[in-house]
């Protein structure tokens, strides 16, 4: 993450939050010029996408990474192995469990996971990916973009790609007898 990095954030949450959040605001500021030159690279979907969703305190819920994730209805041709492509798919529940957005990366070239990272925020909690906190849209090598995910765990997901679509769709509502996690 280059805008919004593990520390500031703990920054902005402590006794020196009051120049943290200077330098937050700088950085917001950087971050906005910085997705001027990204965004028209990307589809149309793609640029909305990363322009007006913030996915800020959502819950992973799925993270899916293979050669074939493609199939999302269970029928599975038989693989050919010359044609295997590398992706990824993450399911997020929104901060208010209103709705999953589904987040697929095609043409990946790279992927890396820190889990667990530094607690930011200890919570006693047993370990986990925590709240989505800041994610970025930057450029990769060789004209792939990356998009970089920090939680308030401290984890990161890093995903290289060409390619980007999303779907969002209701949440199933909570088995009865259940609470979802109020926010």
């Amino acid at each position: 993450m280059k805008y919004f990095t593990a520390q500031l954030w703990a920054d902005i949450n402590s006794p020196r939050s009051k120049a943290a959040c200077k330098e937050w605001d700088r950085n917001v500021a950087r971050y906005r010029e910085h997705l001027k030159t990204v965004l028209p690279k990307m589809s149309a979907r793609a640029r909305w996408f990363f322009h007006e969703i913030s996915l800020h305190d959502g819950t992973l819920t799925r993270m899916e990474v293979g050669d074939r994730i493609e199939d999302t209805e269970g029928k599975w041709e038989r693989c050919n192995i010359n044609r295997r492509k590398a992706g990824v798919r993450l399911s997020v529940l929104s901060a208010d469990g209103d709705y999953v957005f589904r987040l697929e990366y095609k043409q990946v070239s790279r992927v890396e996971m820190s889990f667990p990272g530094k607690s930011l925020f200890p919570s006693g909690w047993d370990p986990n990916f925590g709240d989505w906190g800041y994610d970025e849209i930057t450029e990769g090598s060789d004209g792939a973009f990356q998009h970089e995910v920090l939680f308030s765990s401290g984890a990161t997901i890093l995903i290289e790609f060409a390619k980007f679509t999303f779907n969002k769709s209701p949440a199933k509502p909570a088995p009865s007898g259940r609470k979802q996690k109020a926010r």
